[in-house]
């Protein structure tokens, strides 16, 4: 097999180099660097089982790169060495806005080879998902992270229109810059598999680089095994595809939506059996707890079947799905209340509305110490909305008839979707308002019309 390390308490394969040729316990810092030129090393970045990755200042720039270079105890390795290599070359050969640039493949001062990137500042995707904020996410911010994965679908549609598979896509080789950069990392295992579409004839897949001074080949599997497709944890690289990274892009989905990786296991062999089995217990029976938006789940399944035939057959078709997620409705987080529960209180600030799923529940007026009741609302119907376009305090209140699901849409994603600060907005909140008053005088009117003795009238279609 490839390497196998332990990574932030999930054991990982995450290059063909062997790990146990690497002094785990090595001062990083006493490292040689020997980067080429025109670059001083300026401190360790990160370390993996190929390579180090040092921070570097371009001397003729004046500016600070990236340097990736070649850890010396493999260096014996011709194998290692032209899969390195092969790396800087297939990484440089993608030139897309979300595929981290490289600027120049040289060898260092020791003759070992190395090549620069540009330093991305920011938090790898697995960071903004381990974020203190947690499960279940805050209103908008499973959006956002949807949003970052488009981001990293564009980049691997791209790859495979030069046929280049990633094969270890997940959270952790994913940068999140600070200004909204996004940036699919670490090539070091990805598979040419058009050569035509690539543009060279001379590149050979992973396994078929393998030593010839080896007296017996080692069967390599490369990717995570957390997150790897069914293919890839059996070892059949000429099953190998896009459908690959469709298997990867939906799971990374499914630790967005659940907080953990879809092979779980109390061992390499175990998470790696797994991974073989093609079997994914469904986010919503891993985390039950949670309301989960259906129609995520629906997609990061599809993407995690076992056969690559069930799967989505592109990349583009996929990243479909996420996008109408973000415009759909079933994106909203989901409430539940039961019977007589109050939902909305008169005289509460309007920070959402709500969209009834199912149940049924009353709208009604406190006057003069009677409740009226204004009207019932059942599954399809919306109320809350107008002191959400206001931002005026609640004009009545909601009480829940029966067990009542309603999804809570907020005004931060009213803003997203309409834009309330826009134009368009500025006309929704103007409609708004004047309904607001229009009712009030309503209202008044009808109240002050009443005899004495006479009950409040029922007033039919009032919003709240």
């Amino acid at each position: 097999m490839g390497a196998l390390r332990e990574e932030n308490g999930v054991e990982s394969m995450t290059t063909m180099a062997q790990a146990s040729a690497i002094d785990e316990h090595e001062d990083p810092s006493s490292l040689s660097p020997g980067l080429c030129d025109p670059y001083t090393d300026v401190g360790l970045v990160a370390r993996g089982g190929m390579g180090a990755v040092r921070r570097a200042l371009d001397r003729r720039l004046g500016r600070h790169v990236a340097v990736k270079r070649l850890h010396d105890a493999i260096s014996d390795r011709p194998d290692l060495v032209r899969r390195f290599v092969l790396e800087a070359q297939i990484t440089g050969a993608l030139e897309h806005p979300n595929i981290v640039p490289v600027h120049l493949l040289g060898e260092g001062a020791d003759g070992l080879p190395c090549f620069s990137m540009k330093l991305v500042e920011g938090r790898t995707l697995r960071a903004e998902i381990l974020d203190e904020a947690g499960l279940p996410w805050p209103s908008g911010r499973l959006d956002g992270l949807v949003q970052v994965l488009l981001k990293v679908c564009d980049a691997v549609a791209f790859a495979h229109s030069r046929g280049v598979v990633h094969c270890d896509i997940k959270p952790e080789n994913i940068m999140v810059g600070e200004f909204g950069q996004v940036y699919l990392m670490d090539w070091g295992v990805a598979r040419v598999i058009n050569p035509a579409a690539f543009g060279r004839d001379d590149v050979q897949p992973p396994e078929l680089l393998a030593d010839p001074s080896e007296a017996s080949p080692r069967a390599h599997i490369y990717g995570t095994p957390a997150y790897m497709a069914p293919e890839q944890a059996i070892g059949l690289h000429d099953a190998i595809d896009e459908r690959t990274d469709v298997y990867l892009l939906g799971a990374v989905l499914y630790e967005m939506l659940t907080g953990k990786a879809p092979h779980p296991g109390d061992s390499l062999m175990a998470v790696v059996w797994e991974a073989a089995s093609g079997k994914v217990v469904a986010p919503g029976e891993r985390v039950p707890h949670l309301e989960l938006p259906e129609g995520l789940c629906r997609t990061a399944m599809k993407a995690l079947s076992g056969l690559q035939n069930d799967r989505y057959q592109r990349v583009v078709d996929f990243r479909t799905e996420l996008e109408r997620h973000l415009r759909g409705i079933d994106r909203f987080p989901r409430e539940h209340f039961a019977a007589g529960a109050r939902v909305v209180t008169e005289g509460d600030t309007g920070e959402a509305a709500y969209i009834i799923v199912a149940g049924r529940c009353e709208v009604f007026k406190e006057v003069d110490g009677r409740r009226v009741t204004l009207r019932e609302m059942g599954p399809g119907e919306v109320f809350g909305e107008t002191a959400v376009f206001t931002e005026k305090p609640r004009t009545a209140s909601v009480d829940a008839l029966d067990a009542l699901t309603v999804m809570r849409v907020t005004r931060e994603l009213l803003m997203e979707q309409i834009g309330l600060y826009s134009y368009t907005g500025e006309f929704v909140r103007t409609l708004a308002e004047r309904f607001r008053q229009v009712d009030a005088r309503l209202g008044k009117y009808e109240r002050d019309s009443m005899p004495p003795s006479m009950p409040p009238p029922m007033m039919p279609g009032r919003k709240t």
